[in-house]
């Protein structure tokens, strides 16, 4: 069985709802309907939690059977929004920096790398498994990030003028400021996860 059948099947024993399941059946043997499906914000927390629970997803399977739809590619319209871009960073290479151009954007398995949000953006950002990452948002941003597990941001360089709002879904992610976080507008709440 691959590990993609086994996620869904592990999935079904805990009650995935029935849309969720009739997409999954359609796009199962096509990774970038796949990819598309994964990158739902409904599904985002599902999928990222599975990870760290090591169920079906693995960073190694991640990689190896979805490498050309990750780390830069872009995926549309994935929650039927129009205009809407979306991508996936697992593994992320912190030599270069993660610019984020997309409206959302999952953060898995990546450590140490800057994640730039370039002035006037305004994306959502979900940072997952383990992930420890820097935030640089340059100017007049407003940041919705949802961190998880045992995950950690450092909003490192946050230009006055950017707000930013983080939701933590457990008692073990991590949130720090850098001395060149210069916003007030900065917000943590605790959330309860709920799948």
């Amino acid at each position: 069985m691959d590990v993609l059948t086994r996620y869904y099947k592990e999935s079904l024993l805990d009650n995935l709802c029935q849309e969720y399941k009739g997409l999954w059946q359609s796009a199962h043997d096509d990774k970038e309907k796949l990819m598309k499906l994964c990158l739902r914000q409904q599904a985002i927390p599902h999928v990222a939690t599975y990870a760290y629970q090591r169920k079906g997803i693995t960073k190694k399977m991640a990689l190896e059977e979805f490498g050309a739809y990750i780390n830069g590619y872009t995926i549309h319209d994935a929650d039927d929004v129009k205009g809407y871009t979306y991508g996936l960073y697992v593994d992320y290479d912190y030599d270069n920096d993660l610019i984020v151009d997309k409206d959302v954007v999952h953060i898995m398995w990546t450590v140490g790398a800057s994640v730039v949000v370039p002035i006037t953006k305004c994306p959502i950002i979900y940072i997952s498994n383990h992930s420890n990452v820097h935030v640089v948002c340059e100017g007049y941003n407003h940041v919705k990030i949802y961190l998880f597990d045992q995950s950690k941001v450092t909003l490192e360089d946050v230009d006055q003028e950017s707000q930013v709002t983080i939701y933590k879904y457990s008692d073990k992610a991590k949130v720090e400021q850098g001395k060149f976080c210069l916003s007030y507008k900065i917000k943590t709440f605790d959330k309860e996860l709920k799948l």
